[in-house]
């Protein structure tokens, strides 16, 4: 078993679920896209490249430099939420769990790295380890970026959506979230 890719997997699924019904609800035909110019002016961002003030992506399925078909849409929204969000947080709220304990995974050292496989004595190792101040500051760090300070996947904070045909695929993914924590998170 693969835990994390298991459970990424899932919330994949179920963010790519909720884009497609939400694109394919206001996006029926690829004339709707292309005549969209906000959602053309966002796809030239994201493929500009960086010194031109663009985003410099590559792989944006762009074809003839817009987007023309739902699918589209639906794997550059889904693979944004899915990046922001599940991929995000796999990696950023461990970072205490690894480098909290500084000499676990220590940020800096001093001297030289050991030149063979000879046992080192414990007083040596600390030696190489940085200063009380450079530790603190690693464990502070670590800690802040590891803290859960914005609301979980599907917890909308403000409500923009109104239209009922949009409120139900919102309340479906919302749910599906639900159903999700409850299938690999039993009570």
């Amino acid at each position: 078993m693969f835990y994390q890719r298991d459970d990424m997997m899932a919330l994949y699924d179920a963010i790519n679920n909720y884009v497609t019904k939400y694109v394919n609800l206001y996006y029926d035909s690829s004339q709707k896209i292309e005549s969209d110019v906000e959602i053309q002016n966002f796809g030239q961002e994201l493929v500009k490249g960086k010194s031109k003030g663009g985003c410099g992506l590559v792989g944006v399925p762009f074809k003839d430099e817009k987007f023309s078909t739902p699918d589209q849409l639906i794997l550059v929204f889904t693979c944004a939420i899915f990046t922001s969000s599940v991929v995000h947080a796999a990696a950023n709220f461990s970072q205490y769990d690894a480098y909290g304990f500084p000499p676990n995974y220590p940020l800096k050292l001093k001297g030289a790295p050991p030149k063979n496989k000879d046992q080192m004595k414990e007083e040596d190792i600390i030696k190489c380890l940085a200063d009380k101040s450079s530790i603190l500051d690693t464990m502070v760090i670590t800690t802040i970026l590891s803290e859960r300070t914005n609301n979980a996947l599907g917890d909308f904070e403000v409500t923009y959506t109104y239209d009922p045909a949009a409120v139900d695929i919102v309340e479906e993914y919302e749910y599906s979230l639900l159903h999700y924590v409850s299938d690999f998170y039993p009570p």
